[in-house]
């Protein structure tokens, strides 16, 4: 039952910010989904200072009442929901990630929100991501990041390159020094976010699943 709630609170979601076109041809992606996945990644490793010396005041979004908010316990998501803030009622699947350790790192524009992007500081934390299952040392200082997304409103706006900033900034606080990611080969916005972040492509990673037999393999690059 709760992941069917789940299930409908996001297809709400898609249908009030991007269309009924768009949620249906996300249901029979979904579907297919469930069936059958392959996909071909580039895995990247960023350092957390690469731009350490920037200000941050200089990247924020030209975007009406914007606000920006670390959600790292169910108590904070539960305060900005009573704010009026739009976290549980866009976020379903917030409360178990927040349970388990993954940090949420939030853009609202009022109180509609932006963006959200999560981060993992441990291994039980990156098993609630819908990350693919390439390797992190969480002990020599990596983290990893995973199901970025930002409002269709506010895209094009800076939102993920401001959002970025202060996720290195909060892992720098906390002796993390490098992040790790995956992203689907193809992806032009994470290919600039590479270039501006000082991102390292290291391995090709490929995965396949047939129903729940799952495969991936991950080949080094030569640097």
């Amino acid at each position: 039952m709760d992941r069917l709630t789940t299930l409908v609170r996001r297809a709400k979601q898609v249908y009030q910010t991007e269309g009924l076109t768009s949620m249906l041809r996300q249901a029979f992606a979904f579907v297919e989904h469930c069936l059958f996945e392959h996909g071909s990644y580039w895995l990247y490793a960023e350092p957390t200072d690469a731009m350490a010396a920037a200000n941050e005041a200089d990247f924020l979004p030209p975007v009406d009442g914007f606000r920006f908010e670390i959600v790292a316990s169910n108590q904070r998501a539960d305060e900005l929901e009573a704010d009026g803030l739009e976290f549980r009622s866009r976020v379903p699947n917030g409360r178990e990630r927040l349970d388990s350790g993954v940090v949420a790192f939030c853009a609202f524009a009022g109180h509609e929100l932006a963006g959200t992007s999560w981060v993992a500081m441990s291994r039980q934390a990156k098993d609630t991501l819908p990350e693919r299952p390439y390797e992190v040392d969480f002990s020599k200082g990596e983290a990893c990041g995973g199901d970025a997304w930002t409002n269709p409103k506010y895209r094009q706006m800076g939102v993920s390159v401001y959002r970025t900033l202060r996720i290195h900034r909060f892992l720098r606080e906390r002796g993390v020094v490098v992040r790790r990611n995956a992203s689907r080969k193809g992806s032009v916005w994470q290919q600039k976010l590479a270039v501006r972040f000082n991102r390292t492509r290291y391995a090709e990673g490929r995965y396949l699943r047939i129903l729940w037999w799952k495969r991936w393999t991950e080949r080094p690059l030569r640097q």
